[in-house]
């Protein structure tokens, strides 16, 4: 097995913490939001993340929610990302743009 590109380059400089690969940034035009919806994909190691650019606070609720789980491929990621966002957008929720958009 040929180790990966980050893997060489922790263990050629030992100061390294943390390699995130940026895979693709997707967005998503929303029926009645006026910012369009960006999901980030990145890969930390062997995990893929997908970072949402916008959090939602359901009517009611006490904190804005954004899916911030871990997956196994970056297709995953970017369902997890998208169906977490649905799942909260309903009516009389609220959004919230990040500005610190990513990990």
């Amino acid at each position: 097995m040929t180790p990966a590109p980050d893997d060489d380059l922790a263990r050629q400089y030992p100061d390294i913490v943390q390699i995130r690969e940026l895979i693709g940034i997707y967005e998503i035009n929303v029926r009645d939001v006026e910012v369009p919806l960006k999901i980030k994909i990145i890969r930390v190691k062997s995990e893929y993340f997908g970072i949402a650019n916008l959090a939602v606070r359901e009517k009611g609720a006490k904190d804005y929610y954004r899916d911030m789980r871990a997956y196994p491929t970056k297709e995953a990621a970017l369902q997890g990302a998208v169906s977490g966002f649905f799942l909260h957008l309903t009516p009389g929720a609220s959004l919230r743009e990040i500005k610190t958009w990513g990990i």
